[in-house]
């Protein structure tokens, strides 16, 4: 059996850099895909977040390798410099490809896997002209550009919604087994302190001992671009403390928000965090009813995947985030919050009233099968 080389490709946040981690790991958890596979070459860039986490990764699957490469991006804005620099980028996207050709060549990749942005494109224009087999995956409403191209020359198109591009099939979102629910524990210990590391264990404690009468929210609006939204909340929350009584809150910050920890610590009813992992994630996904989001779909369909009604505030300047809050509204009636109108404030507080004895039904959902499947789709298409 001839075993296969596969290229991975991808850049972005959080939420688009994660899925091929998802699928790596996947992988090597089931050996009727591990045993078929020489390596993987995951393209990228250096001192970014896919390098960040292949070094998490590289000591735990020796099949796994990280390439950097160069690429451009093409910028919309009408603003001189960003001209300039889509000139000096096309320079860049050339050598990109010119690098992909010759990695490609040197690993001997049969197969390339894109996921998402500027970086993957010089891989599949190398990947073309070298007669390899592409396949795509769109996590998104809309498609953004990369794709859109990708998808032109792509052998198998997966996405994450219908009718996003054209011979697509959907597979829906790439997630984490890492989410998935662990067993309870029964008898938990007294609570702790909330500065202690063990936050696995810190936020079973706060969500046992919470009064499960009260509404839990559970904020999680990542790093970039969000310090304002966060600062907004902490004076609605404390300018209105008789709507936010009957909540539990869960504030997660990551790193670029940590300053805001103090404030959010001298409320009584609210709980922040630096930074949880995936697997410690899925405790707030069970136990919470609301949550504060932008509008990433990976984030959206985790947090669906445990039934939140979700309140959604996405990044301003990009149409992939409303169109993704547009889509939840229509079909799970979730809740489209738009920072860029003046009365955001006034329009969050009055949500937050209307839901303040709000509960989540609980459903019976295969929640690992729900999440192996759009893995095994795509694995088993890059192993045909």
């Amino acid at each position: 059996m001839k075993k296969r080389n596969i290229a991975m490709a991808g850049w972005g946040t959080w939420w688009h850099v994660f899925p091929i981690k998802s699928l790596i790991e996947h992988i090597d958890k089931n050996p009727e895909y591990s045993q078929k596979i020489s390596k993987i070459i995951r393209f990228g860039q250096k001192n970014s977040l896919e390098k960040e986490l292949f070094d998490k990764l590289k000591g735990k699957y020796p099949y796994l390798y990280f390439q950097n490469i160069v690429s451009g991006k093409y910028r919309r804005e009408t603003w001189f410099s960003s001209r300039l620099k889509n000139i000096r980028d096309i320079f860049k996207f050339i050598f990109g490809v010119f690098q992909s050709i010759f990695y490609l060549i040197k690993h001997r990749i049969d197969i390339v896997f894109c996921k998402w942005w500027y970086v993957a494109l010089p891989v599949v224009f190398a990947a073309r002209l070298l007669r390899k087999k592409i396949v795509v995956h769109e996590s998104d409403v809309r498609s953004w550009l990369v794709n859109k191209i990708a998808a032109r020359y792509a052998d198998r198109v997966f996405t994450g919604f219908d009718w996003v591009l054209a011979k697509s099939t959907r597979v829906g979102q790439i997630l984490s087994d890492e989410i998935i629910a662990k067993q309870s524990i029964k008898n938990p210990p007294k609570a702790r302190d909330l500065s202690q590391k063990n936050i696995e264990l810190t936020v079973h404690e706060q969500l046992f001992y919470s009064n499960p009468s009260k509404t839990h929210l559970l904020v999680i609006w990542w790093s970039q671009w969000s310090k304002r939204l966060y600062e907004d909340l902490q004076n609605t929350i404390i300018s209105n403390p008789e709507v936010f009584k009957n909540y539990e809150i869960f504030v997660v910050l990551w790193k670029e928000n940590t300053h805001l920890k103090e404030i959010f610590e001298k409320i009584k009813n609210v709980h922040s965090f630096d930074f949880i992992t995936q697997s410690e994630m899925w405790l707030l996904l069970k136990h919470c009813d609301i949550s504060l989001t932008r509008a990433g779909t990976t984030s959206l369909a985790e947090q669906k995947l445990y039934n939140l009604k979700i309140v959604m505030v996405p990044i301003p300047w990009t149409h992939d985030q409303y169109d993704n809050a547009k889509y939840y509204v229509d079909n799970y009636d979730d809740i489209l919050l738009d920072s860029k109108d003046p009365n955001y404030k006034d329009n969050m507080l009055e949500i937050f009233n209307n839901y303040k004895n709000f509960k989540k039904e609980e459903i019976v959902l295969d929640i690992s099968s729900e999440i192996s499947s759009a893995k095994d789709t795509i694995i088993s298409e890059l192993l045909a």
